[in-house]
């Protein structure tokens, strides 16, 4: 192997490109023109731009991707997840191209993509199954009358969470049947569904797996993935807590046994549920490297993305079982652009601001670490935060500490959601099933901030530090609403002591780091943790992923330069309207600006003054720079309305 096409996106093809790299191979990333600024494009030796155009075009274009291969001169193809990871067909181009598939054989994918044919060789295997119905859909109409419900309704080609549906009565199936045989139809290309018995209650558990060609079959241990919306996943970790080493055994030995019943290779993973009683029942085997693959490496030192390579290229597994330990414990979050108070409906967007947390306690797979935009196109899912530590304990403090810490404002993210899930009793219990989520999701959504005397004192430390060498004077006051709340702060400053009177109660304020978005604070002897955000007219507190929005009244009317006096004869000119100093310049020269655009800020006298467009235009010339102290009428930028433009 010298060179690896990898037709995938995001943070997995991030992730193949470094281990490519660790094991000497030069890469190709194959990206659309939307992701010019993400990681993959920064890390690849070489990138292949997608011409605009549905996943039909290019990534599931198995033609498109084998010629790609071809005129890289790539010699394999890593697909990572999603897309074509698990597309035999794919397997089966490279084979017929000689190019080296990284994956299981064709025939294995073959076998276990279909979820009916592998239940049946996990049945051939004596892994135990829960009870399915099976067949057409008026096979499965003529037995409705008789199903022990709730029942599940699965797509035979279906996977990641997609394609279930819970039916919980007969009318309820009768309806549902014929329309999700049609979007089984549209989402996997197979119209074929079948009914399952389903597990109240149920634990989703998976064991990992790796397997060379030359017949060693090895389990790293499971993770416990119960913590799902929509049934797909949002928190796992490794090892599974509160799981009897009998039910781990029995797990393990049904894992090796159907991996060696089909001759499987490569890196893989085999999913279960686990009832309340203990028994096990067979899911599904996903074919390829897994979102959560990073828990596993974490506990035992081993890069599976590696192994995927080399068992590829005919490498013999240099470690046995007996080699392996669990070494503390692991917890991975799936940081998605989309709001869970709002059935957790996408979130695409533009990030204004991106805070990421600190890579010494925590492991992070993105797409990108800059602000950028998240397009509708492609999956949610934005980030991986992921801990190590000794115990479930501290691994749990970790996580949530490491989920307060990434911030994207502009979009909403799941990260509250999991803040409260990782808080809540029964998670730390490790009591939650499958359902866990949707059950408590009023509970678990709620994102209101209760206690708004916190970010209130965030914000004045934060104008205070933004404003102090600015003024002689020892007693500055502030005045801001938080919705329809008026407060009026007076601040003092003694050594490295503030002294804040807000709405008439008083408050010692210490300020232990400023640096960037990030503010912490001792407050009263607590320390607390604010990210702070200028947004046009306002600034937004961040405490514990609750943002609190804060509204200045001391700031001067927005000004509009439309006045004769401001035009000249070399178009619009904006002037200082008072003497002042540029705290910050939004625009550049050669930028197209709309009505109502902050262009600059003005602060004087303790007061902000916000400069806007007046019309759609273009800014020709910026004739200050931030940091400057400006006169009465000074010009500060040139400006051509859109119309002359």
């Amino acid at each position: 192997m010298k060179k690896v096409l990898i037709p995938n996106r995001g943070e997995i093809a991030a992730r193949i490109i470094r281990a490519a790299h660790e094991l000497g191979l030069e890469t190709v990333a194959t990206l659309s023109e939307l992701e010019k600024n993400t990681l993959p494009a920064q890390l690849s030796d070489e990138v292949h731009y997608f011409k605009e155009g549905p996943f039909e075009d290019n990534y599931l274009n198995i033609p498109l991707i084998i010629e790609l291969a071809k005129k890289y001169q790539a010699d394999c193809i890593h697909p990572g997840y999603g897309f074509l990871a698990e597309n035999h067909l794919l397997a089966e181009a490279c084979n017929k191209a000689n190019i080296l598939f990284i994956g299981p054989s064709s025939d294995n994918l073959k076998m276990m993509g279909d979820k009916q044919m592998a239940r049946s060789i996990a049945d051939k295997a004596k892994v135990q199954l829960t009870q399915s119905w099976e067949g057409s859909i008026q096979n499965i109409l003529s037995q409705a009358e008789t199903l022990p419900y709730p029942v599940l309704v699965k797509a035979a080609m279906g996977g990641g969470g997609k394609g279930i549906q819970i039916c919980h009565s007969k009318d309820e199936l009768l309806k549902q049947l014929p329309v999700l045989s049609k979007q089984a139809q549209r989402y996997f290309g197979d119209e074929r569904i079948y009914v399952e018995q389903y597990i109240a209650k149920a634990r989703h558990i998976e064991v990992q797996v790796l397997a060379d060609k030359h017949g060693n079959t090895l389990h790293l241990y499971e993770r416990e993935c119960s913590a799902q919306r929509r049934f797909q996943k949002i928190i796992e970790e490794a090892p599974a807590p509160n799981l009897s080493n009998g039910v781990k055994q029995r797990l393990y030995a049904d894992a090796i046994s159907l991996c060696e019943e089909i001759g499987y290779s490569s890196a893989g993973t085999i999913e279960f549920l686990v009832d309340e009683n203990g028994q096990h029942f067979f899911l599904e085997m996903n074919t390829r490297i897994q979102v959560e693959h990073c828990i596993t490496e974490e506990i035992t030192g081993i890069d599976l993305v590696k192994w995927q390579f080399k068992i590829a290229q005919g490498s013999v597994i240099i470690f046995k079982q007996t080699d392996l330990r669990i070494n503390g414990h692991a917890i991975e979050l799936r940081i998605c652009a989309e709001d869970p108070a709002n059935n957790f409906r996408p979130s695409p967007g533009v990030i204004r601001s991106l805070v990421l947390p600190s890579t010494k306690h925590v492991r992070i797979e993105t797409g990108f670490n800059e602000a950028l935009e998240i397009h509708s196109q492609f999956d949610p899912m934005i980030a991986k935060l992921i801990v190590h530590d000794t115990n479930r304990e501290k691994a749990i403090e970790k996580a949530i500490a490491a989920n307060r810490q990434f911030i994207a404002i502009g979009i909403k993210t799941n990260g509250l959601f999991i803040d409260q899930l990782l808080n809540h009793s029964e998670y730390k219990k490790a009591a939650i099933h499958t359902l866990f989520c949707e059950e408590n999701l009023h509970e678990l959504s709620n994102s209101k901030h209760n206690d708004r005397f916190k970010p209130a004192l965030a914000y004045v430390v934060y104008r205070f530090a933004k404003l102090k060498n600015h003024f002689w004077r020892q007693l500055i006051q502030f005045e801001f609403k938080i919705d329809d709340t008026s407060f009026i702060a007076e601040l003092v400053q003694k050594d490295k002591q503030l002294e804040i009177i807000l709405n008439n109660n008083a408050f010692q304020v210490k300020i232990l780091a400023a640096k960037g978005h990030s503010l912490l604070l001792k407050i009263e002897s607590v320390d607390y943790q604010f990210y702070c955000f200028e947004n046009d007219d306002q600034v937004e507190i961040v405490h514990q992923l609750k943002t609190v929005a804060i509204k200045a009244k001391d700031w001067l009317p927005d000004y509009h330069p439309e006045t004769e006096e401001n035009t000249k004869n070399n178009g619009h000119q904006f002037l200082a309207p008072i003497p002042s100093q540029v705290m910050k310049i939004n625009v550049k020269d050669g930028q197209e600006v709309k009505k109502g655009d902050l262009l600059m800020v003005l602060e004087a006298m303790k007061t902000e003054n916000h400069i806007k467009a007046w019309k759609d235009g273009v800014i020709d010339k910026i004739h200050i720079n931030t940091g400057d102290q400006v006169r009465l009428n000074q010009t500060l930028l040139a400006y051509r309305t859109k119309e002359k433009a």
